[in-house]
């Protein structure tokens, strides 16, 4: 039995993981074939095909799902376009939301066999604490705020629809993923981590929220493939903290020591609308605006019960993901056991 894996974001961090798993795979052939940007850099492992397109040009993608030969198919769409920034990118819409569309409309069309779509705890309304935030079954960019999470709600609300027309698509949401691999930091959360550790924020960020290992989401994009229901969502959620914890674990591991003080909510609002406008100058990308601030504020426990009865999913300890993102930057000095 020949199975075809389409991917999405395939040379991303996640997409790296979720490749990695599939390549682990020895109970039948298949083949591995990722859809990426023309020009990117990325490189694959040996053996995976990559296919040139964009998700925003519906007549870039056919190459990409043509399945001659093949007994089943699944797709994993991954590509996004994440974005902390206060200034709006209509490409965040184009990315997010209209190449959602392009791909499922091509999945329902090409008769594809499963797809998992990766969305976002961003496109889930918050609750007032100390309720947990659980699944939906609709979505609308009117309940969240920041384009990001807009975006991330129309298109899970557009996916959906496919799956009320027949498409066998489920959706799952991590929440703020972290975790070793990504070596050009790409990751807004990894970069925080190297900022932490080199001493670069020697203080500590009113706030927090819920972070989850790259490794775990990829496995639970695999578990979703096979457990989860068509037109259901998977919250996959991993342990909420503060930034004050997240800098003692950081500090545990390095031996970088912290100002016992925390920056008050008030001059945060000030100093993060500088600092983007200051790394604007710089053609940099900022660490902290003035909608990561607000994030950090907002009630981000969320429910995973139904991902752990239903696929199975489980999220290791804050710590030991902590311990191998500094690991994987060249960070770690001093390595203490974990609890």
């Amino acid at each position: 039995m020949r199975k075809l894996y389409l991917i999405t974001g395939g040379t991303g961090h996640l997409g790296q993981h979720v490749i990695r798993l599939l390549r682990q795979k020895k109970d039948r052939e298949i083949t591995i074939r990722v859809l990426a940007l023309p020009g990117d850099p990325a490189p694959l492992p040996a053996g995976v095909e990559r296919v040139n397109g964009d998700v925003c040009t519906a007549d870039t993608l056919p190459p990409f799902f043509r399945a001659d030969g093949y007994d089943e198919v699944v797709l994993f769409h991954l590509a996004a376009l994440i974005t902390i920034a206060s200034k709006p990118n209509p490409a965040v819409w184009r990315v997010n939301v209209e190449g959602t569309r392009n791909v499922m409309n091509l999945a329902l069309k090409n008769h594809v066999n499963r797809v998992v779509y990766v969305s976002s705890v961003h496109a889930i309304p918050e609750k007032p604490l100390p309720d947990r935030i659980t699944e939906m079954e609709h979505f609308s960019p009117e309940t969240v705020q920041g384009q990001y999470a807009k975006s991330k709600a129309a298109a899970a609300e557009i996916v959906l629809q496919y799956a009320r027309r027949g498409l066998n698509v489920s959706i799952v949401h991590p929440s703020g993923i972290i975790g070793p691999g990504d070596t050009l930091l790409s990751n807004h959360m990894t970069r925080t981590i190297a900022a932490i550790a080199s001493g670069r924020i020697p203080v500590s960020i009113a706030g927090g929220y819920d972070f989850v290992d790259v490794r775990d989401v990829a496995k639970g994009i695999l578990q979703c493939e096979e457990k989860g229901k068509a037109g259901e969502c998977y919250i996959l959620s991993g342990h909420y903290s503060t930034i004050r914890d997240l800098m003692k674990i950081i500090s545990g591991y390095t031996g970088r020591r912290f100002l016992p003080l925390r920056i008050p909510k008030f001059i945060l609002k000030s100093a993060a609308v500088l600092g983007e406008r200051f790394a604007g100058i710089l053609r940099r990308k900022p660490l902290f605006t003035p909608y990561s601030m607000a994030t950090l504020q907002t009630n981000a426990f969320f429910s995973n019960l139904k991902a752990r009865h239903e696929l199975g999913f489980r999220a290791r300890p804050l710590r030991r993901t902590v311990q191998n993102v500094l690991r994987s930057l060249g960070y770690l000095q001093r390595i203490k056991s974990i609890i």
